[in-house]
């Protein structure tokens, strides 16, 4: 572990806890823009202490908390000025000079991008779900009808902890965590095991919501089907500069994502049509 990384976890461990540090871990897998440490003080608690290059949403922290409570662990930013001063936010060059250097070395590395005379190929690989994209326009209105749910953006290995008995005990970075109709946010991807592990968790998400609530989607189960698929529409494909773009690697899975339906609708079927 690098040396001037665990010197500043023990600055900033002293200077906002008032405590030592006892240890330090880091998990095997890391994020893309952040880096995760596992802190043990010396009175035996242990927080979990990130370097990251953007600022820290707190708000979505505060919405995930008062719906998960205890399994959202509290969050603060940690303000360093020897940190902020480093620059990590800014690129080579912090003149206009050294800007214009870098973005003009920019523009001959992406001047190499041309893949093709046009973009028909890729554009006929939207327009195949436009007729199912455009029937979800005549049922906003009744998705809208599901219940407000806040559930994890990125359910991977690096943001779930979980205890000796494989029991969750926390779930963390939740900044692209927003608030969504029922079943329209949630995330699944396929390990080798899925097809074992795929129904516990929505055995589990009907049986521990409220009755009521479980009832009205009971009554509406083919419509959070169609709020899934909304959703595995919505993660394929952004608008941006008034175009429509999309993930290549989600494009190539999309046909199989739509086949699939959830526990309550297929019963003891495979959740993906062959």
């Amino acid at each position: 572990m690098r040396t001037k990384q665990v010197k500043h976890i023990k600055k900033l461990v002293s200077k906002h806890l008032g405590r030592t540090t006892k240890r330090v871990d880091r998990p095997p897998t890391q994020g893309m823009f952040s880096r995760i440490f596992f802190v043990t003080l010396a009175d035996g608690r242990e927080v979990v202490i990130q370097f990251r290059t953007e600022r820290l949403d707190l708000d979505t922290f505060k919405v995930a908390k008062c719906a998960f409570s205890q399994v959202v662990p509290d969050a603060v930013a940690l303000q360093d000025e020897e940190l902020e001063n480093i620059g990590v936010h800014s690129v080579t060059g912090k003149d206009a000079e050294g800007r214009i250097t870098v973005n003009k070395s920019l523009g001959r590395v992406l001047s190499k991008g041309y893949l093709a005379d046009n973009s028909a190929s890729s554009l006929d690989e939207v327009t195949t779900y436009r007729p199912l994209l455009r029937g979800f326009l005549d049922r906003l209105n009744e998705i809208s009808n599901l219940p407000f749910w806040v559930s994890h953006y990125d359910l991977n290995e690096v943001n779930i902890l979980i205890d000796e008995s494989c029991e969750v005990t926390g779930l963390i970075d939740w900044e692209l965590s927003t608030p969504k109709p029922f079943a329209v946010g949630r995330e699944f991807w396929i390990p080798e095991e899925f097809e074992v592990a795929e129904r516990a968790p929505w055995n589990e998400l009907f049986a521990g919501m409220a009755q009521k609530t479980h009832g009205m989607l009971e009554k509406n189960i083919d419509l959070v089907q169609d709020a899934v698929i909304l959703g595995t529409l919505l993660d394929t494909f952004f608008w941006e500069d008034r175009q429509v773009g999309y993930g290549e690697i989600s494009m190539k899975a999309l046909p199989r994502f739509l086949t699939y339906r959830i526990t309550p609708v297929r019963g003891d079927e495979p959740p993906y049509k062959e």
